[in-house]
């Protein structure tokens, strides 16, 4: 059994090497250094119970507080009264070489990176790294080599970093220990928060669970071709919430939304200060529409790969000031996807039968072209356009007007869910260069790529 002195010991002798495993998993000094002394105050709590070694039960932790982290998508520090953090090396030097190791090890899957830290930075084996991650053998073996297979391919490996200049372990025990303080604070906070729970209870008070608004936590880290990087969430009582992380790539899309009891309202999308979209709520979050990143605007915005970008969300609009009072239960969400080129994306299976791919309804004027072959169909322009969409299995249609692409749909399922929409107009067809004169011809070509099933796609003159 593992005694309360060993506790100063170990935090001193063996810590630095647990915030080599940390900075792997998170790919920042300073998260790392956060996760380490979070992961070392759980294991305060169960020190004396610890039988033998306390470095596996530590590590365990460790990954499972980062597994809990990385579904929440929190990427910020947690609030401790002094931290002797140092930071290491600036982001803005992240296209250094040294660099490049934990940046690839930061794009793989989750679980293929804490696999791979755990077996070949940590030479644990498969059995360890099993019982730590708490899944099978057999699923460590899958994680491993899916892992190697993508790191094989990727071309800008370099040396490890090393975090030199990280604190001390003296330094790192004393924050250690108040965050074991902290944290018993909390739970008295807490126990004295049941109380009054209880007392309302006996007194007759009814006390309700707040309104289900959606989280954005709920979405898979693979979402629509792209692998989220960042989210954030907030209620509207804040008025304004940030979030801050370095981008791996600037082929992004931003999926916004908001959500509340009290219509209308609204959201403003702003990045690194540059505003970009207002967002109307419903009443739950949906995440429907993608807000994708372009060359230009990302150049417009100041995003650029290695630096730190922020994305700030702003609740407006007069359901915002009754909601003060929680009255609307209002929440804005933000989710920062980088995209997947569509051989690295993992598809689902399959199914051994497709269902049938349901037909658009036939309405006279809109014109419709079908797959799996290209397809090219006329129309006369009348200052706009309204496509719609579908398909059968997993693929993308590339829509050109008279030679120029105007739209890619995309699908990366088998769930045939409802058609993808888009308005064309005017304006649309000025910024792509298209010069139409009413009751000209357009020629739209629709071309597939990846599909491997049905297809359709109609497009339609204004009130069509």
């Amino acid at each position: 059994m593992a005694d309360t002195a060993t506790f100063d010991e170990f935090v001193t002798v063996r810590s630095r090497h647990l915030l080599r495993i940390a900075y792997l998993l998170s790919g920042d000094h300073i998260l790392a250094e956060d996760l380490l002394q979070t992961a070392l105050a759980k294991s305060w709590s169960a020190w004396k119970r610890i039988q033998g070694d306390p470095e596996p039960y530590v590590r365990r932790v460790l990954v499972n507080t980062y597994n809990s982290w990385w579904r929440r998508r929190w990427h910020g520090e947690r609030p401790t009264e002094t931290l002797p953090e140092h930071a290491g090396p600036s982001p803005h030097s992240a296209v250094d070489e040294r660099d490049q190791l934990w940046r690839a090890l930061d794009r793989l899957p989750r679980q293929q990176r804490v696999v791979l830290v755990l077996r070949y930075f940590e030479d644990l084996t498969e059995a360890e790294i099993a019982r730590t991650m708490d899944i099978s053998a057999g699923a460590v073996k899958a994680y491993a080599s899916r892992g190697l297979a993508t790191l094989r391919l990727d071309p800008s490996l370099r040396a490890l970093p090393q975090p030199d200049d990280a604190p001390v372990g003296n330094e790192r025990l004393v924050a250690v220990r108040r965050r074991i303080t902290q944290r018993r604070r909390n739970r008295l906070s807490a126990a004295a928060a049941a109380c009054l729970v209880v007392i309302a209870a006996v007194s007759g008070y009814a006390v309700a669970p707040g309104p289900d608004r959606g989280d954005v936590a709920g979405l898979p880290e693979l979402y629509r071709g792209h692998r989220i990087v960042a989210r954030l969430q907030a209620d509207f009582s804040q008025r304004t919430a940030e979030v801050v992380w370095t981008p791996g790539s600037t082929d992004l899309t931003l999926f916004a939304d908001c959500a509340t009891g009290l219509l209308p309202a609204e959201v403003e999308l702003s990045v690194n200060g540059n505003y970009v979209t207002t967002i109307a709520c419903g009443t739950r979050l949906e995440f429907a529409t993608a807000r994708p990143l372009t060359d230009r605007t990302a150049a417009a915005w100041n995003v650029r790969v290695g630096q730190h970008a922020r994305i700030t969300l702003t609740a407006v609009g007069a359901a915002v000031s009754a909601d003060r009072s929680g009255d609307g239960g209002g929440v804005m969400a933000v989710a920062v996807a980088e995209r997947l080129p569509f051989e690295q994306y993992p598809l689902p299976s399959r199914p051994a039968r497709l269902e049938p791919l349901p037909g658009p309804d036939s309405v006279p004027g809109r014109a419709r072209v079908d797959g799996p072959e290209a397809g090219v169909t006329t129309l006369k322009w009348q200052g706009a356009l309204t496509f719609r969409a579908r398909a059968q299995t997993p693929g993308s249609l590339l829509v050109s007007i008279n030679g120029i692409p105007v739209e890619k749909f995309e699908w990366w399922d088998y769930e045939q869910n409802p058609q993808a929409v888009l308005s064309f107009g005017k304006d649309d067809a000025q910024r792509l260069g298209l010069d139409l004169d009413s009751g000209a011809t357009v020629v739209i070509t629709v071309e597939p790529e990846h599909m491997t099933g049905d297809w359709w796609l109609t497009a339609a003159l204004p009130g069509k």
